[in-house]
């Protein structure tokens, strides 16, 4: 069993709450931001995996290798003239009017071929390539340029603009090259089994004349880059008279997804800096009330300068903790007042029999008093003794009822049948009082301490039987004030209190009955009321309104159970 404690104490001892408040929230930021950069990362993978530029790219490039295949077959395999060898020199100009001149075999018209491609693809995201059947290149989309578009560049002056790019823009480079190269890894991963090295492009063409189908390749070149080719033949009335080869990177094309990768990132960067920036005011707005309770509280303690001693006034939980703390401070030093206001009244209370007794004993001490007075004197030692003993016995059930209260719990009462238990208690009681009840029709349900409440029914019962005659009645009354209140009332038919002593009557040690004094210390009233107030109610002398109990009446107002 101490293994076990000692491995929770030393878990405990790296336990969140173990560090200062503002580093607690930094700690759960931490964790925040640590959680969102794993859901980034898995973004990013998934954005990749899920992204189909490849399939449509592929798609497209189909569609423009049919598109040049079917031009060409219609448009490009055409008879061109051939000069006769004696066309030279002077008979040139004569050569050209013969119209009887030969016209060669279909070939591919290489004027026709790269006028087209230039029109339609060139700067376009496909490379073109188209061989004739003699294996001789005919165009080729990266050896083509068109003047137009030529500009002047001061290598200074770029050189320059490179050197002042921005961090922002530095950090966008550097992250869209890293993006780029996962792009580019995990597409590898993806196609690895596709994937052959590259060859000669005459290789191509050889195959493609050879098999005289559309085939595709997924090609690996010396840089580790990734192209995906297609070779197509140039076919007509069965005769192979060329070969489009039509390629185009699949790897370092990842612009669009590394864009909105960026823009993901650079929104996280700013949502971890907003709530680290608010989390650190929080911190401050939170630590620094909870810090100036805690220097007030000392203070409290100390005594030193209660003047420095103002608590913070907000309407949040701070504000709540700081009222709290003000009433349990109020409530300590009501309880010490209430202490030393108990010393004195117990002391004074004892200082009177006490005093008696002095002065009984020194009267019987001597001897020139008579054998009569002498005896009232002993009656009164044997009152005075009761007496004590009737204070010190109540004393010490009020201080026990004090430690009780606080202690012992409550549950949730019925009053109706709880009420129907307080006449038992008092069947056989020696003036032959009847207690009647009144009960409520609805069942009302309070929360408190059973055994103490019914110490303040036998307290207020007891006092209004001491103060009524025989076979009198005593009436108690169930009502509900509100849905948050409940009344209860009782009545009896003695000779009542008067209205001048309704507050004095709880105070303690008070007792008018002179005639009956050493059967009540005056702690009945005072103890009831004390329960009742724990019990957020109150307990006060009222006047009644009932003809028939015209003697002291006594409410009690409890809080009900409120439903959830």
């Amino acid at each position: 069993m101490a293994l076990v404690t000692l491995g929770v104490n030393k878990s405990s001892k790296f336990a969140l709450n173990n560090l200062p408040l503002s580093i607690q929230i930094l700690s759960i930021n931490f964790f925040i931001t640590f959680i969102g950069f794993f859901f980034l990362i898995l973004f990013n993978y998934f954005l990749i995996k899920n992204d189909d530029s490849i399939e449509r790219k592929r798609i497209i490039a189909n569609q423009n290798l049919n598109n040049i295949q079917n031009f060409l077959e219609k448009n490009s395999i055409i008879r061109v003239p051939l000069f006769n060898d004696n066309c030279t020199g002077e008979n040139i100009d004569t050569c050209k009017d013969d119209i009887n001149f030969e016209l060669s075999d279909p070939v591919l018209e290489p004027k026709i071929t790269q006028e087209f491609i230039l029109n339609n693809y060139f700067n376009s995201e496909f490379n073109i390539k188209i061989y004739n059947d003699d294996w001789i290149k005919l165009v080729d989309t990266l050896d083509l340029y068109d003047l137009s578009v030529v500009q002047e560049i001061d290598l200074k002056e770029k050189d320059l603009n490179i050197n002042n790019l921005n961090i922002f823009d530095n950090f966008s480079q550097e992250y869209l090259r890293f993006f780029s190269n996962y792009y580019n890894y995990l597409i590898k991963r993806e196609l690895q089994n596709l994937i052959t090295k590259e060859k000669a492009e005459i290789s191509y063409v050889k195959e493609t004349i050879k098999n005289q189908v559309i085939k595709a390749y997924i090609i690996k070149d010396g840089e580790e880059y990734i192209y995906q080719y297609f070779t197509a033949p140039i076919i007509n009335n069965d005769k192979i008279y060329g070969v489009i080869i039509l390629n185009y990177p699949i790897t370092n094309q990842a612009s669009n997804l590394g864009f909105i990768s960026l823009n993901i990132l650079i929104f996280y960067i700013l949502f971890v800096l907003i709530m680290v920036l608010l989390s650190l005011i929080f911190s401050q707005s939170l630590v620094s009330p909870i810090k100036k309770l805690s220097r007030l509280t000392i203070l409290e303690r100390e005594r030193v300068n209660r003047n420095q001693i103002i608590y913070p006034e907000r309407k949040d939980e701070i504000g709540v903790l700081s009222k709290e703390i003000q009433n349990m401070s109020q409530g300590l030093k009501a309880q010490i007042i209430q202490l030393e206001k108990f010393s004195a009244d117990v002391s004074h209370e004892l200082k009177n029999p006490l005093t008696s007794l002095q002065s009984a004993m020194e009267l019987i001490d001597k001897n020139n008093i008579s054998q009569e007075n002498k005896k009232l004197l002993i009656q009164n030692i044997q009152n005075d003794l009761k007496r004590m003993n009737q204070l010190i016995t109540d004393i010490s059930k009020f201080t026990r009822l004090k430690a009780e209260i606080e202690l012992e719990k409550n549950e949730y009462i019925n009053l109706n049948s709880f009420l129907d238990e307080i006449p038992i208690i008092f069947s056989n009681n020696t003036k032959d009082v009847e207690l009647i009840l009144e009960k409520h029709k609805e069942n009302l349900e309070i929360v408190a301490n059973k055994n103490k409440l019914i110490q303040v029914f036998i307290n207020l019962i007891e006092n209004s039987l001491s103060l009524s005659s025989k076979k009198s009645k005593i009436l108690i009354r169930l009502s509900k004030i509100d849905n948050s209140k409940v009344a209860i009332k009782v009545y009896d038919q003695g000779r009542g209190v008067d209205s001048k002593d309704s507050e004095k009557i709880f105070e303690r040690f008070y007792s008018d009955r002179q005639e009956n004094i050493k059967n009540h210390s005056g702690l009945g009233l005072s103890i009831a009321r004390e329960i009742i107030t724990y019990m957020n109610g109150q307990l006060v002398l009222d006047k009644s309104d009932n003809s028939k109990y015209s003697g002291a009446c006594f409410l009690i107002i409890l809080p009900v159970k409120q439903s959830t």
